[in-house]
Protein backbone atom coordinates (compact mmCIF):
# COMPACT_ATOMS: atom_id res chain seq x y z
CA UNK A 1 0.00 0.00 0.00
CA UNK A 2 1.32 3.40 -0.97
CA UNK A 3 1.93 5.71 1.99
CA UNK A 4 0.05 9.04 2.20
CA UNK A 5 1.98 11.98 0.75
CA UNK A 6 2.24 13.73 4.12
CA UNK A 7 4.37 10.86 5.42
CA UNK A 8 6.82 11.33 2.56
CA UNK A 9 6.77 15.07 3.30
CA UNK A 10 7.72 14.38 6.92
CA UNK A 11 10.77 12.41 5.83
CA UNK A 12 11.87 15.08 3.38
CA UNK A 13 11.35 17.72 6.09
CA UNK A 14 14.24 16.14 8.00
CA UNK A 15 16.51 17.54 5.31
CA UNK A 16 15.04 21.06 5.50
CA UNK A 17 17.44 22.33 8.20
CA UNK A 18 20.39 21.13 6.11
CA UNK A 19 19.13 22.86 2.95
CA UNK A 20 18.20 26.07 4.78
CA UNK A 21 21.60 26.31 6.43
CA UNK A 22 23.37 25.68 3.13
CA UNK A 23 21.30 28.38 1.42
CA UNK A 24 21.84 30.88 4.25
CA UNK A 25 25.57 30.12 4.41
CA UNK A 26 25.59 30.31 8.17
CA UNK A 27 28.58 29.02 10.18
CA UNK A 28 28.46 25.35 11.12
CA UNK A 29 29.99 24.67 14.51
CA UNK A 30 29.11 23.73 18.06
CA UNK A 31 25.52 22.66 18.71
CA UNK A 32 24.46 23.54 15.18
CA UNK A 33 26.91 21.02 13.73
CA UNK A 34 25.57 18.25 15.98
CA UNK A 35 21.96 19.11 15.12
CA UNK A 36 22.82 18.86 11.42
CA UNK A 37 24.35 15.45 12.06
CA UNK A 38 21.17 14.43 13.91
CA UNK A 39 18.96 15.56 11.01
CA UNK A 40 21.18 13.83 8.45
CA UNK A 41 21.11 10.59 10.43
CA UNK A 42 17.31 10.58 10.62
CA UNK A 43 16.99 11.45 6.94
CA UNK A 44 19.37 8.75 5.73
CA UNK A 45 17.75 6.03 7.85
CA UNK A 46 14.25 7.01 6.73
CA UNK A 47 15.32 6.98 3.08
CA UNK A 48 16.78 3.51 3.56
CA UNK A 49 13.49 2.45 5.17
CA UNK A 50 11.65 3.74 2.11
CA UNK A 51 13.90 1.74 -0.18
CA UNK A 52 13.59 -1.45 1.84
CA UNK A 53 9.82 -1.08 2.13
CA UNK A 54 9.49 -0.50 -1.62
CA UNK A 55 11.38 -3.75 -2.26
CA UNK A 56 9.32 -5.76 0.20
CA UNK A 57 12.11 -6.02 2.78
CA UNK A 58 11.66 -5.71 6.53
CA UNK A 59 12.74 -2.27 7.73
CA UNK A 60 11.62 -2.01 11.36
CA UNK A 61 15.06 -3.13 12.54
CA UNK A 62 16.48 0.23 11.42
CA UNK A 63 14.61 1.91 14.26
CA UNK A 64 16.73 -0.08 16.69
CA UNK A 65 19.86 1.36 15.04
CA UNK A 66 18.92 5.01 14.60
CA UNK A 67 17.18 5.54 17.95
CA UNK A 68 20.21 5.11 20.27
CA UNK A 69 22.56 6.84 17.82
CA UNK A 70 20.16 9.74 17.32
CA UNK A 71 19.55 10.03 21.06
CA UNK A 72 23.26 10.22 21.81
CA UNK A 73 23.82 12.89 19.15
CA UNK A 74 20.81 14.89 20.38
CA UNK A 75 22.08 14.85 23.99
CA UNK A 76 25.49 16.09 22.89
CA UNK A 77 23.94 18.82 20.73
CA UNK A 78 21.71 20.04 23.55
CA UNK A 79 24.62 19.94 25.99
CA UNK A 80 26.30 22.68 23.97
CA UNK A 81 23.47 25.09 24.84
CA UNK A 82 23.58 24.59 28.60
CA UNK A 83 24.47 27.79 30.40
CA UNK A 84 25.98 26.01 33.41
CA UNK A 85 28.93 23.66 33.30
CA UNK A 86 27.21 21.14 35.58
CA UNK A 87 24.25 20.81 33.22
CA UNK A 88 26.56 20.54 30.22
CA UNK A 89 28.56 17.71 31.79
CA UNK A 90 25.40 15.97 33.02
CA UNK A 91 24.01 15.84 29.49
CA UNK A 92 27.25 14.40 28.14
CA UNK A 93 27.82 11.87 30.92
CA UNK A 94 24.19 10.76 30.57
CA UNK A 95 24.92 9.38 27.11
CA UNK A 96 26.66 6.26 28.49
CA UNK A 97 23.88 5.17 30.92
CA UNK A 98 21.32 6.04 28.24
CA UNK A 99 22.98 3.62 25.81
CA UNK A 100 23.38 0.96 28.49
CA UNK A 101 19.69 1.13 29.46
CA UNK A 102 18.77 0.99 25.77
CA UNK A 103 20.88 -2.16 25.33
CA UNK A 104 19.38 -3.85 28.40
CA UNK A 105 15.84 -3.12 27.23
CA UNK A 106 16.67 -4.28 23.74
CA UNK A 107 18.06 -7.62 24.92
CA UNK A 108 15.59 -8.28 27.72
CA UNK A 109 12.29 -6.92 26.45
CA UNK A 110 12.13 -6.02 22.79
CA UNK A 111 11.26 -8.07 19.73
CA UNK A 112 13.23 -6.38 16.96
CA UNK A 113 10.92 -7.78 14.29
CA UNK A 114 8.02 -5.75 15.72
CA UNK A 115 7.35 -2.17 16.80
CA UNK A 116 9.28 -1.11 19.89
CA UNK A 117 7.12 -1.11 23.01
CA UNK A 118 9.66 0.05 25.61
CA UNK A 119 13.10 0.98 24.30
CA UNK A 120 12.10 3.57 21.70
CA UNK A 121 9.56 5.31 23.98
CA UNK A 122 12.24 5.43 26.70
CA UNK A 123 14.77 6.98 24.33
CA UNK A 124 12.20 9.48 23.05
CA UNK A 125 11.26 10.52 26.57
CA UNK A 126 14.94 11.14 27.32
CA UNK A 127 15.19 13.33 24.23
CA UNK A 128 11.96 15.13 25.11
CA UNK A 129 13.12 15.86 28.67
CA UNK A 130 16.54 17.07 27.49
CA UNK A 131 15.05 19.39 24.85
CA UNK A 132 12.33 20.70 27.18
CA UNK A 133 14.88 21.30 29.95
CA UNK A 134 17.06 23.30 27.55
CA UNK A 135 14.09 25.32 26.32
CA UNK A 136 12.75 26.12 29.79
CA UNK A 137 16.05 26.87 31.53
CA UNK A 138 17.46 29.02 28.76
CA UNK A 139 14.13 30.87 28.33
CA UNK A 140 14.15 31.76 32.04
CA UNK A 141 17.10 34.12 31.57
CA UNK A 142 17.41 34.88 27.86
CA UNK A 143 20.11 37.12 26.43
CA UNK A 144 18.24 39.11 23.81
CA UNK A 145 15.04 38.30 21.93
CA UNK A 146 13.97 34.65 22.13
CA UNK A 147 12.94 34.74 18.49
CA UNK A 148 16.56 35.39 17.49
CA UNK A 149 18.01 32.51 19.50
CA UNK A 150 18.91 29.31 17.65
CA UNK A 151 18.50 27.20 20.77
CA UNK A 152 14.91 28.42 21.22
CA UNK A 153 13.68 27.22 17.83
CA UNK A 154 15.79 24.07 17.65
CA UNK A 155 15.12 22.79 21.16
CA UNK A 156 11.39 23.47 20.63
CA UNK A 157 11.48 21.51 17.39
CA UNK A 158 13.37 18.63 19.00
CA UNK A 159 10.94 18.56 21.94
CA UNK A 160 7.99 18.32 19.54
CA UNK A 161 9.71 15.60 17.51
CA UNK A 162 10.55 13.47 20.53
CA UNK A 163 7.14 14.04 22.11
CA UNK A 164 5.42 12.64 19.02
CA UNK A 165 7.92 9.80 18.62
CA UNK A 166 7.44 8.69 22.23
CA UNK A 167 3.82 7.76 21.51
CA UNK A 168 3.90 6.37 17.98
CA UNK A 169 5.76 3.08 18.58
CA UNK A 170 3.53 1.70 21.39
CA UNK A 171 0.45 2.99 19.55
CA UNK A 172 1.61 1.20 16.40
CA UNK A 173 2.13 -2.04 18.33
CA UNK A 174 -1.40 -1.70 19.70
CA UNK A 175 -3.15 -0.92 16.40
CA UNK A 176 -1.15 -2.78 13.75
CA UNK A 177 -3.10 -6.01 13.96
CA UNK A 178 -6.43 -4.59 15.08
CA UNK A 179 -7.20 -1.27 13.45
CA UNK A 180 -5.13 -0.45 10.38
CA UNK A 181 -7.18 2.65 9.35
CA UNK A 182 -6.60 4.29 12.74
CA UNK A 183 -2.91 3.43 12.47
CA UNK A 184 -2.70 5.28 9.15
CA UNK A 185 -4.40 8.31 10.72
CA UNK A 186 -1.95 8.20 13.63
CA UNK A 187 0.98 8.23 11.22
CA UNK A 188 -0.52 11.08 9.25
CA UNK A 189 -0.91 13.18 12.40
CA UNK A 190 2.63 12.29 13.41
CA UNK A 191 3.87 13.32 9.96
CA UNK A 192 2.19 16.73 10.15
CA UNK A 193 3.72 17.39 13.57
CA UNK A 194 7.14 16.27 12.35
CA UNK A 195 6.94 18.72 9.45
CA UNK A 196 6.25 21.46 12.00
CA UNK A 197 9.10 20.23 14.21
CA UNK A 198 11.70 20.30 11.47
CA UNK A 199 10.31 23.62 10.26
CA UNK A 200 11.09 25.06 13.71
CA UNK A 201 14.58 23.56 13.56
CA UNK A 202 15.10 25.08 10.10
CA UNK A 203 14.15 28.52 11.47
CA UNK A 204 16.77 28.08 14.19
CA UNK A 205 19.40 27.38 11.57
CA UNK A 206 19.12 30.89 10.13
CA UNK A 207 19.33 32.63 13.51
CA UNK A 208 22.63 34.20 14.57
CA UNK A 209 24.91 31.53 15.95
CA UNK A 210 25.49 31.66 19.70
CA UNK A 211 29.07 32.34 20.76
Amino acid sequence: MRAPLVIYAATLAEGAPILVLAAARRPVRGARMWVLLWCALLLVVDLVQWWLGAHGERNLWLVYVVTPAGGAVALWALSCWQARELARLTFRFAIVPFLLVWLVLLLAVENTSDFSRVAQPMASLVGLCAAAFTLLVRSHAPTGSLLRQEWFWISAGMALYYGVTATIAPLSALLVGNNAPQLVVAYEVRAVLEVVAFGLIAVGMVCPIET
